[in-house]
């Protein structure tokens, strides 16, 4: 899994994440980089998972507890440009109940606004 983070205008915080999101090292860098910029002030937040060609439950798992520390500290976070898999994945869970997906990174940021 490869991850490239940028901060676009709001202070909105874009990953772009290429690969499977299965856990591991590569995964939990995810995690790690949401929890240092939600301690920096960070509120905002979109995951584009448009390169994301699997997601296992541990990658779910991960995404949950990035959403979580987001939330706890009074902000938000969107998925955006997932596939019709990711999408299956998300309903089958139940979890598209709690993430909010969009099908564009710029309907995401625009929720946020």
């Amino acid at each position: 899994m490869k991850l490239r983070q940028k901060e676009l205008n709001g202070g909105i915080v874009l990953f772009e994440i290429e690969g499977n999101i299965v856990g591991g090292p590569d995964a939990m860098s995810l995690n790690d980089e949401v929890h240092k910029l939600v301690n920096k002030g960070m509120r905002k937040f979109v995951i584009d998972v448009k390169s994301v060609e699997h997601i296992n439950s541990s990658g779910l798992g991960i995404l949950i507890a990035s959403l979580n520390a987001v939330r706890q500290a009074g902000g938000n976070l969107r998925i955006a440009n997932a596939s019709a898999k990711v999408i299956e994945l998300l309903k089958i869970t139940k979890l598209n109940q709690i993430f909010e997906s969009y099908s564009s990174v710029d309907e995401a940021v625009k929720s946020l606004a």
